[in-house]
């Protein structure tokens, strides 16, 4: 961290927990508990020694503080609406002007698992109806004084738990990343030494053998340096992968195959900071390219990659012959397999005389569980 600066998310070793969920359960814990004694404990002492509250008061708090524990311990949107619902219900009974602190709660929820948009839409419907029930409780001046504070609390807390999302998956990503790296430097430095050895020793003793021991000897070589190249290729296509590498790995496998010509378009703002996605789209390529020169007969194959929202895309046509089906046969039906467990979509339309036409999705980041 830079001399004279503050984080903007919190660094791993100050969330309570080192794992980001445990992170996030404590953090949410803390919250709900605070916004609760905000709520509840005005009420009881404004009614200790007189009138008791309203049962169904007592019942819509509990119901809030049931579904809040329920949605720590396993994250429902259903429980979220719950909560929403019992919010408000508690103004609509009783209003003292603290329960919006509660929606602020459900905001930072909101900003673990959604999209901006459906969040800070479902931030202006919760803020409506506080508004109303405000209205109907204390009147229309009381409503222009606390539903602004109360979105607006909201939307910070919606904003901060959605930043510190994205930037403890991005650290996550790149933890990942720089273990990936480690394993592969291991794996050269320790394979790598030991084949070159192999290598050079059975070299030394082919010197000495002759007749069938000799070709035995010959294989075993044979088969230590190819063993050796592939180490070696693992190891080079193992760091991440910005779009200007990408793009040059994909027209090198282009240029691999005489026939079809394969036409490349790469978008210029893809960048891919993620090997694991990486990985996914040039195998992808890979048996598109492959499956257009084994079985298609075409004379050119089209190949589109670029973003498409939040989701990395390729589209693939040729001009061969198609078939009568989706044709997926075994290394299509290992792409398919591949893309999905990724988290992604892949489509396949052919007919006869009509080419290939396929088009894969692969999110951009981790899948969903």
């Amino acid at each position: 961290m830079t001399s004279g600066t503050f984080p903007l998310v919190p660094e791993p070793d100050m969330l309570p927990g080192r794992d980001p969920e445990m992170a996030y359960s404590r953090l949410m814990a803390i919250a709900g508990a605070i916004a609760l004694s905000m709520v509840a404990l005005p009420a009881f002492i404004q009614h200790a020694g007189t009138i008791p509250l309203d049962l169904r008061w007592i019942a819509a708090l509990l119901l809030f503080s049931g579904f809040f524990v329920a949605d720590l311990r396993r994250p429902r949107i259903a429980y979220l609406l719950a909560e929403s619902a019992a919010a408000i219900v508690l103004v609509f009974l009783r209003c003292d002007g603290y329960e919006g602190t509660l929606l602020a709660v459900i905001a930072m929820q909101l900003g673990t698992r959604t999209g901006w948009k459906p969040g800070i839409a479902w931030i202006c419907v919760q803020t409506s109806l506080l508004g109303v029930a405000i209205a109907l409780q204390l009147g229309t001046r009381a409503t222009w004084l606390l539903v602004p504070p109360y979105l607006g609390l909201q939307l910070v807390a919606y904003l901060s738990f959605r930043a510190m999302t994205r930037e403890i998956a991005a650290r996550t990503d790149s933890s990942r990343m720089a273990e990936r790296l480690r394993i592969t430097h291991e794996l050269h430095d320790a394979l790598g030494h030991r084949l070159t050895a192999l290598s050079l020793n059975l070299e030394a003793l082919l010197q000495r053998l002759h007749g069938p021991e000799r070709a035995t000897a010959e294989l075993a070589q044979s088969l230590a340096r190819q063993l050796l190249r592939d180490v070696r290729e693992i190891v080079a296509d193992s760091p991440a992968i910005d779009g200007v590498r990408f793009a040059h790995a994909l027209r090198e496998m282009a240029l691999s195959v005489p026939r079809p010509a394969v036409h490349v378009e790469i978008g210029a703002e893809l960048r891919i900071a993620d090997p694991e996605r990486v990985h996914v789209l040039l195998r992808c390529a890979q048996e598109i390219v492959t499956n257009a020169a084994r079985h298609s007969n075409a004379e050119n194959l089209w190949l589109v990659v670029g973003r498409d929202g939040d989701r990395f895309r390729i589209r693939a046509r040729d001009d061969g012959h198609g078939s009568d089906g989706e044709a997926d046969g075994f290394g299509l039906r290992g792409m398919r397999d591949r893309v999905e467990r990724a988290g992604g979509e892949l489509l396949i339309a052919t007919q006869p005389g009509g080419g290939f036409d396929v088009t894969a999705w692969v999110p951009m980041g981790a899948r969903a569980a």
